[in-house]
């Protein structure tokens, strides 16, 4: 069969039922299944649940604490969050967290810190007064805003049992009244009875071994064994009489409120979880039946789908479906208003069999790539424990119970539910149509009635609470280095290669444990390639692409013919564009098909390519906004002449406006099989089918005789030694629109006082080099030290390592009002790592294993690790890392330079440290503002 034919047939058009059992069978695709998920419980009542995934390089770590603020009574409302806040921690209503993904050799170090949460913590006076001051700030600053009081009125009434409970629900005068003897007797009573180990539950993934994990579990969180301590005595709630009828319609009035605009929320709390999700992703899509109905009411005046937003929040068994919309001002009322979307959004049959079908497709299709990526998995599994109470048997089963939910179900679910009303309106509109609330039964909520503790009804659940007082192993035998060589002896053994029949190689790397894939499609040229004449073209070129691609696969899962939705993206740097495609492994041979249908057949419209070079431009415009970008720009510009400096002209616009004929004139440049490579991740094996798939698609591509051998690089020139001083533009950005903008501001006040940024140019080893990664370890730590030191002047430090466009690490530090202070602190962050090297050096570590390796070296390898290879979590991720080490001719170079750092002494580091950091970096671009 010929290149035409197949295509043809590929894309005739059948017919597709899809039935119920395709939902049920899909649950079965996923990778990582609840078998792969250990579950483990310590003597002491402490759950580990474990993952292990050779395919990643990281660690992730998550404790969860079930120390939420659903936890909290009248007095002791907001010292949970108080504590939480002292510790570090991250609060919800469910728990506290803390997530960490590390180096597999700073496990350990996370574990000893970890362990601290649940030991007795010292807290001064003075930090604890400090908290306290800053808590009574922000509880007064928010109970006066308007989010503040909207949130308390609604949480209020919707739990109105217990609405001390949410996050909202804080009696402020807690916290002015409490001494510091007393808060600190609450919070030792707050970590006695829930910070400890049976009330916690640890999420462990990524490269770690089982036996590691449990040992160091067990090590520093079996003991002691402590039993928490019940010190808060038993909680009651706010009922209601049997003959009172709950009020469940509202109006909240304020003057702060738009006078043109009305806000409608409804909220339903009587729906099971997988009910609510479903609805909420039906009835959210932006052509659903349900928007679209509303939309047509005219004295709604909803303006778009877009000013509409449903959505589903967790709730124990039950789950809250939460539906909101802003209405602009009509010839009636907010009240009618109000009745007319309750009514509307009432309607029988609001979900059809076809809307849930789509739906849960998708989220199968969103399920199945959770589950092929062990950090999505366990994040999710952490979420869906917290919110529910469940076991990992029910995370998974979940997609079960959504898929055995049919759109009768839905819609039966949806018809008797009663659900709350929210009308927000200003004051002036309230009273203007007070009669008609009053006729439809809301009830009015202002400042004076928001709160639950403002209310008479719950006066006594303030005073009739009291608080009791109170007075006041052995190591793991893991060689952790043997972490980094199982990572990358396995990724290695995955790697195979072959070549097209027209000479496009292709490199694969195949993941056992995926069921989802990566294609990446790289084409060498890049912005390069059109940069003389239009810079930004391949740009242009490669999104179009990218589009008709995303078109393609689109119809494909339309008509059942992918397991799986796909998405596209396109990337375009200097010397090459790449375009990725997200698929299910079981997809691949079709999506591989479709991507060279379009690549070689595709034609792009003038409606497509318009709308693309725009967006381009519009970013470009945003882009060359940043000061941080116009000083890169005048570096590259004073570094290269064209046609590299033409990529950085940053008062052009880029791409330049240009007739659509220059754009399919230059669409034929691209397609040369000599420009062409490929990239697969993921489960995908190599076999005879995918070598003839790739044969019969990309390997028809032909070379073209004018493009031949064309190298496009962007060459590293040595660095001038330099120093220059810049005007730079300063934007100011509003999301008001021009037609309403008007004529503002009367006056503009002229000012230099911009705290602009700085930045400094460094040489680097050649980043196709091992010793490029040690220097990108360094660099990394030296961020870390210089934001330590640049925080009490509010300035921020971010450092870009060398890569392929601009082969120069480039520091940036922003709001710099004088210079000079600035280069003495990185001159001294400079001396204390080579003083932190020199040390190591001259110490004697003879005989140490290299378990036992150096703090500061650790630290130098975690963050290494963490900021480059945190990405091989996902497909797409080492994909780009593959292509990174393939533009040199090494697609295992990342693997390479993971070998160098886990080996890496601390000679190694001073070598590379003393050959390339310096006190002063050779180019130092500031701005003409910035004062000496």
């Amino acid at each position: 069969m010929n290149f035409s034919s197949l295509f043809c047939n590929f894309f005739k058009t059948k017919k597709f039922f899809a039935g119920i059992l395709f939902f049920l069978n899909a649950f079965f695709l996923f990778s990582f299944s609840q078998s792969d998920i250990k579950t483990f419980t310590l003597e002491n009542g402490f759950k580990v649940f474990f993952l292990e995934d050779e395919a990643t390089a990281t660690v992730r770590i998550e404790l969860n604490i079930k120390a939420g603020t659903k936890n909290q009574n009248p007095q002791n409302a907001g010292f949970f969050s108080l504590y939480a806040n002292l510790l570090g921690l991250e609060i919800s209503p469910d728990c506290v967290k803390i997530e960490k993904t590390v180096a597999p050799a700073q496990t350990e170090k996370i574990f000893i810190g970890l362990a601290e949460y649940f030991k007795p913590n010292f807290i001064s006076d003075k930090k604890l007064n400090e908290e306290l001051k800053k808590s009574q700030f922000s509880l007064k600053e928010f109970a006066s805003s308007p989010a503040g009081f909207i949130n308390q009125a609604i949480d209020s009434r919707i739990f109105y049992e217990e609405p001390w409970k949410t996050e909202s629900g804080i009696f402020p005068k807690t916290f002015n009244s409490v001494s510091i003897n007393e808060a600190r007797t609450i919070l030792t009573q707050i970590h006695d009875e829930y910070y400890s180990p049976q009330n916690a539950i640890l999420y462990i993934s990524g490269n770690i071994t089982e036996k590691t994990a449990l040992s160091l579990a067990k090590k520093y969180f079996e003991k002691p064994v402590r039993r928490p301590q019940n010190h808060f005595s038993e909680e009651k709630k706010f009922k209601i009489s049997e003959n009172q009828k709950i009020q469940k319609k509202f109006v909240i009035t304020d003057d702060q409120l738009s006078l043109d605009l009305t806000q409608i929320v409804l909220q339903y709390t009587d729906f099971f979880p997988e009910e609510a999700e479903l609805m909420a992703a039906v009835f959210n899509k932006n052509n659903s039946s349900f928007k679209k109905l509303l939309l047509k009411q005219r004295n709604l005046a909803i303006r778009s789908p877009q000013y509409m937003d449903v959505s589903s929040v967790p709730k124990n068994s039950r789950e809250r479906l939460i539906i909101q919309a802003i209405c602009e001002k009509t010839k009636v009322g907010p009240a009618v208003q109000g009745e007319l979307f309750l009514e509307m959004s009432q309607e029988k049959e609001r979900i059809s069999s076809q809307e849930a079908e789509s739906v849960l497709r998708e989220i199968n299709s969103s399920f199945a790539k959770i589950s092929d990526n062990s950090t999505l998995l366990m994040k999710n599994l952490a979420i869906f424990n917290r919110t529910s109470g469940g076991l990992a048997e029910d995370f998974f089963a979940k997609n079960d119970k959504l898929n055995s939910i049919s759109a009768e179900k839905l819609n039966e679910s949806y018809e008797n539910a009663k659900p709350y009303v929210f009308i927000l309106c200003n004051t002036k509109n309230y009273t203007k149509h007070a009669n008609e609330f009053k006729k439809y039964g809301y009830e009015r909520i202002t400042q004076k009635n928001g709160a639950w503790y403002l209310l008479p009804q719950y006066k006594n659940f303030i005073n009739e609470e009291n608080f009791q007082d109170k007075k006041e192993n052995q190591p793991s035998e893991e060689d952790f280095n043997f972490s980094a060589r199982r990572f990358i002896q396995k990724s290695r053994e995955e790697f195979s290669q072959f070549t097209l029949k027209n000479g496009i190689p292709v490199t694969i790397k195949n993941s056992s444990s995926k069921n989802t894939a990566t294609v990446m499609l790289s084409i060498a040229g890049g912005e390069l390639l059109f940069a003389e004449k239009n810079a930004g073209l391949a740009s242009v070129l490669a999104n179009s692409l990218s589009a008709m691609i995303q078109w393609q696969l689109d119809e494909l899962y339309k008509t059942g013919k992918l397991n799986s939705q796909a998405s596209v993206n396109a990337r375009t740097n200097s010397e090459n564009s790449v375009l990725t495609v997200n698929c299910s492994a079981k997809d691949i041979n079709a999506c591989l098909e479709a991507m060279a249908y379009c690549t070689i057949f595709g034609d792009i419209s003038p409606a497509l390519a318009d709308g693309i070079s725009y967006d381009l431009r519009t970013q470009w415009r945003i882009k060359t906004g940043s000061a941080d970008f116009q000083l890169l720009c005048e570096a590259a510009r004073t570094i290269y002449e064209k046609p590299v400096s033409a990529l950085y002209e940053d008062t052009k616009d880029k791409p330049a406006q240009m007739e659509f004929t220059e754009i399919q004139a230059a669409y034929p440049k691209i397609l040369d099989c000599t420009r062409f490579s490929i990239i697969l991740t993921g489960g995908i094996y190599q076999s005879e089918e995918l070598k003839a798939s790739l044969n019969s698609t990309f390997g028809e591509l032909q070379s073209l005789s004018q493009t031949q051998n064309i190298q496009l690089k962007v060459k590293k020139l040595p660095l001038p030694k330099k120093i220059k001083r810049i005007p730079l533009r300063h934007q100011f950005f509003t999301d008001v629109s021009a037609d309403k903008a008007g004529p503002r501001p009367a006056i503009l006040v002229p000012t230099t006082d911009f705290s602009d940024p700085l930045l400094f140019m460094l040489e680097t080893p050649d980043i196709s080099s091992t010793d490029n990664a040690i220097f990108n370890a360094l660099l990394y730590f030296l961020k870390d030290s210089l934001q330590k030191k640049l925080e009490e002047f509010g300035q921020e430090a971010k450092v870009f390592p060398a890569d392929s466009d601009l082969p120069y690490a480039r520091i940036v530090i922003t709001k710099v009002k004088h210079y000079l202070q600035t280069e003495k602190i990185y001159e001294q962050a400079i001396k204390e790592i080579s003083q932190e090297l020199k040390k190591i050096i001259n110490t004697d570590t003879h005989g140490f294993k290299d378990l036992e390796k150096d703090d500061f070296l650790s630290e130098l390898e975690n963050q290494w690790i963490i900021n480059e290879l945190e990405k091989t979590s996902t497909n797409e991720g080492t994909a780009f890392l593959i292509q990174k080490g393939l533009s040199s001719g090494n697609p295992e170079l990342y693997l390479d330079q993971y070998e160098a750092v886990s080996k890496a002494t601390a000679e190694d580091y001073y070598l590379v440290f003393s050959s390339y950091l310096e006190d002063f970096p050779r180019m130092r671009i500031y701005s003409a503002d910035t004062k000496r």
